[in-house]
């Protein structure tokens, strides 16, 4: 397992991290533990045991467990946990693929901890644990099952395979899910999350946020805010939380309820269940059809009655929750379209 962590005033990107450096950089210290190189200020120093050169400088021999970075004195990012052949450097050196390098060096279950300034950071393969901190990150888990917390700041939070925890921490983030089970908060800040394939968790936190569960079965709830939650595709759960919300249940047979606050509620395809609640607020369904198997449900024990109001039916709760079943007549309601109370 790596460790990479930020350790100055300056931001990390993976993405810049040049291997070239090896061949190419002003040659520093070459010991037996030390080989160091500097581009421009920027020194980067490998360290390990062992280690030897040929008559030009360049690495032959010995292990790299550590590579730090520096630039004008200032220490920039710390890579501990390392265990590789200084030949290799050599070889990724040569050939130019920074990418391999990358993805050797942090196919475990890596710790990454970001900076106070905008960072980019890759989990590649592994279980892996990020942390953006401070700054407008770029967060990217790779493959394997990762915690990735981003901290404050408008961070952008992706993670394509996996089972993931995905946190936003404060700001306005995106968070992206992938192709199995995500557990996604935005907490603080008007936040967008995408489930992405797969049963995922959806949460909105505080503030208004924008929510897709995307495909598969998932939660999608805004909780504080005025949110929009949308369960895309499958038989979802979809709720708004406190405020005025707009909750989409999408394809498939879904549980729809605007909780709190004042919400508009759309079940789209399929067999839906509508939820209420006596202090639930004045709800608005707008595609409500019995034909399709569509119900409203209320909380066992709430008193309610039905009217027709123009050309909506209107259910009046004991509380002040009223939900208005828009563009439905009382006529063309039969059986157990209503239930729960």
């Amino acid at each position: 397992m790596a460790t990479l962590a930020a350790t100055g005033n300056f931001g990390i990107d993976l993405d810049q991290v040049d291997i070239g450096i090896l061949l190419f950089g002003l040659l520093r210290i070459a010991n037996s533990t030390t080989y160091a190189v500097d581009v421009d200020g920027e020194i980067t120093s490998f360290l390990g045991s062992g280690l030897k050169y040929d008559a030009s400088y360049t690495p032959i021999g010995g292990v790299v467990n550590r590579i730090t970075d520096s630039y004008l004195g200032q220490a920039v990012f710390d890579i501990t946990g390392l265990n590789t052949p200084a030949t290799q450097f050599v070889v990724w050196a040569l050939s130019g693929d920074n990418s391999a390098m990358k993805q050797t060096l942090l196919a475990g279950a890596d710790l990454f901890t970001g900076s106070s300034f905008d960072d980019l950071l890759r989990g590649y393969d592994g279980s892996d644990t990020i942390v953006g901190g401070l700054g407008n990150d770029s967060l990217d888990g790779g493959a394997g099952a990762d915690s990735i917390t981003a901290g404050a700041g408008n961070d952008v939070v992706v993670d394509a395979s996996g089972a993931n925890y995905l946190r936003g921490d404060d700001g306005n983030d995106i968070i992206r899910g992938g192709a199995e089970f995500d557990d996604i908060n935005g907490n603080v800040g008007n936040d967008t999350a995408f489930g992405g394939p797969g049963d995922d968790w959806v949460v909105g936190g505080k503030d208004n946020d924008s929510l897709s569960g995307d495909a598969g079965a998932d939660l999608v709830y805004g909780n504080l805010g005025n949110d929009t939650c949308d369960g895309g595709e499958g038989d979802d759960i979809v709720r708004g939380g406190q405020d005025n919300d707009v909750v989409i249940g999408g394809a498939g047979n879904d549980f729809v309820s605007g909780d709190k606050g004042s919400d508009t509620m759309t079940g789209g395809a399929g067999a839906d269940i509508f939820h209420s609640f006596g202090d639930a607020g004045i709800d608005r369904v707008t595609d409500f059809h019995v034909a399709e198997g569509d119900r409203v449900m209320l909380d066992p024990g709430t008193q309610y009655s039905v009217s027709q109001i123009g050309s909506d039916t209107v259910i009046n709760m004991v509380g002040g929750g009223q939900m208005v079943l828009v563009g439905v007549t009382m006529s063309s309601l039969s059986g157990t379209w209503i239930f729960g109370a």
